[in-house]
């Protein structure tokens, strides 16, 4: 009996990977207000019915997928408080990993939460972006005030690539980060 319990835990599993997998695909291809459960539960091979055994509605399935990319970019928030030196290259490569751990995540907030409780969660990241290139900037006497077209330029950068590198996204946003940054902070410093 316990032998018939683990394999059925093995197999919930599975079906709730199938799931996550189908809903990654239908959230990116068409947005969490265009999504559809019904979609969702036919790609996962699966009864509407039985979906809604797994997760109780879309946002509960939406939040299942873009919650661990939430947390660590609200995470970013209190570990930025403990850098002392070079706060926008530790900000840009920790963005930079989590955009290789949650590609298709990133791709999914970034472009298709709109409607769901994580709509305003690239905002926070901006915000934490400009205010620290704004903080680097005005202890180096330089304009502050340019802070938000920067930060604004690199998080629409990063988004383009990930839509148009499929397979070296994390080269070339490593090279595009690079470009972006190192004039600025050697000009902020001199």
């Amino acid at each position: 009996m316990i032998l018939g319990r683990s394999y059925m835990q093995v197999l919930k599993e599975s079906v709730r990977q199938r799931i996550v997998t189908s809903a990654r695909k239908e959230f990116q291809k068409k947005s969490f207000e265009k999504a559809s459960m019904r979609a969702i539960a036919s790609s996962a091979g699966m009864t509407v019915g039985n979906l809604y055994r797994y997760y109780k509605n879309k946002e509960d399935l939406f939040g299942s997928i873009i919650d661990p990319l939430f947390k660590a970019l609200m995470n970013l928030k209190k570990e930025i408080l403990l850098v002392e030196d070079d706060k926008i290259s530790w900000l840009l490569n920790s963005l930079q990993e989590l955009q290789k751990e949650y590609r298709i995540e990133w791709l999914i907030l970034s472009a298709g939460s709109a409607g769901s409780k994580y709509e305003k969660a690239l905002d926070n990241v901006y915000a934490l972006l400009q205010s620290t290139i704004k903080e680097v900037l005005e202890e180096n006497n330089k304009q502050g005030n340019l802070a938000a077209p920067v930060a604004s330029a690199i998080l629409h950068g990063l988004r383009t690539i990930l839509q148009t590198e499929k397979k070296n996204s994390p080269e070339v946003i490593e090279s595009f980060l690079q470009f972006m940054m190192s004039d600025m902070i050697e000009r902020a410093v001199s």
